[in-house]
Formats: structure tokens, sequence, C-alpha cells
């Protein structure tokens, strides 16, 4: 009896113990990913370690940029423009008439239009930043590989 006491309080006081660690570990979010390498590369440690610097460094911009975004459009309009676009669809209109007929249900300001532009660059300039830096930790044949796994337009 002496022993299962035992072995009961121990293993409560392991659980008493890792728990708070573990929710803690559960609330610590991952830092935002500007650079996704993909699947085909194999990066070296020191890669590795570059692009964590690059996720660090413009992780927050992205973030900060897309909520800019995010923030342009009223709860309104995206109420209005969800189902302007679900009736669309329920209408079977696709690709531009579809965007067509969802734009066209909200209003939006030409303050709201030039901030979209505006932020629109922004991202733009940011997303070429991080790629050149990305390509400049890049050997030839990942290089060659990066521009391989791309599909050709016609």
């Amino acid at each position: 009896m002496k022993k299962t006491i035992t072995i009961l309080t121990a293993c409560f006081l392991t659980v008493a113990f890792v728990a708070p660690a573990v929710a803690a570990d559960k609330k610590k979010k991952k830092a935002p990913t500007a650079v996704k390498v993909p699947k085909g590369i194999e990066l070296t440690a020191d890669q590795k370690t570059k692009v964590d610097d690059l996720n660090k460094e413009f992780g927050p911009k992205l973030v900060e940029c897309r909520k800019k975004a995010a923030g342009i459009i009223t709860a309104d309009q995206k109420k209005a423009r969800a189902e302007a676009t679900k009736k669309a669809k329920a209408d079977g209109k696709k690709g531009k008439e579809l965007r067509a007929a969802a734009n066209a249900a909200f209003a939006i300001t030409a303050g709201q239009k030039a901030q979209q532009v505006e932020v629109g660059k922004a991202m733009k300039a940011l997303n070429k930043e991080i790629r050149t830096k990305f390509a400049a930790l890049l050997t030839d044949e990942q290089k060659a590989k990066l521009k391989g796994g791309k599909k050709k337009k016609n």
C-alpha cells in the first residue's frame, strides 16, 4: 500500500510540474514565415540559420502589411462581398465574372482603393526584397532547381 501511494504521489507531482511547461509551449506562437523553402531544395545548416534570420527580419514586416491590408475594408463591406460572392457562385459565375460581381456588391471608396494600391506596392517591394536575399543564400545548383520548378506560362 505504501508503495502504491508513493508511485501515485510521484505521478501526480510529475504531472503538476510538466503540465504548466506544456501549456506555456502551446502559448508560444511560431515566428511568422517570410521565406518558404521549396520541397526540392535541401539547405545546409548555415543556410537554414540564415533563412531563420530572414524570417525573423521580414516576418513581422509581412504581418504588419497584411494587417494594414485587412484593415482597409470594413466588416460590413467584407460581409457584403462574401454574400455577393456566394450568390454569384450559386448563379454559376466563375473567374472574372465572379470577381466583378463580388467587387460591384461592396462600394469601395477612392480612399480605400488608394490605400489598397499603396499597401499592394509595399507588399510587392517587400516580397521582392525577400526573394532577392533568399536567392543570394542559394548555390547555383539550388538556384537551378528553384527556376526549374516553376511552370512555364504559354
